[in-house]
């Protein structure tokens, strides 16, 4: 989150997702420990972010949900005036 605030003015009004990867290499045997999808969700909400969703490359497992519910909210992103907000969407 300090990236974000750091890289964006209007932090207030800009919807964060989290976007949690290699949902495939969850595993009871991986030596880094497995994160279950409760501790990503917890952080999400301490982090304050809007959204947390998990999706695999490599198995393609939620990847197309996951890019419709990245584009619904770059589209609900608007000013006053119901336009796009100026800058659109950003991934960093």
């Amino acid at each position: 989150m300090p990236e974000c605030k750091v890289a964006f003015e209007n932090r207030d009004i800009l919807p964060v997702l989290i976007l949690g990867l290699k949902r495939d290499l969850r595993s009871a045997s991986d030596p880094n420990g497995i994160i279950y999808p409760q501790e990503a969700y917890q952080l999400a909400q301490a982090m304050r972010a809007d959204k947390y969703m998990e999706c695999s490359a490599m198995t393609g497992e939620l990847v197309k949900e996951a890019f419709e519910e990245i584009c619904f909210t770059a589209v609900k992103t608007v000013k006053e005036g119901d336009g796009q907000s100026q800058g659109g969407c950003m991934v960093m």
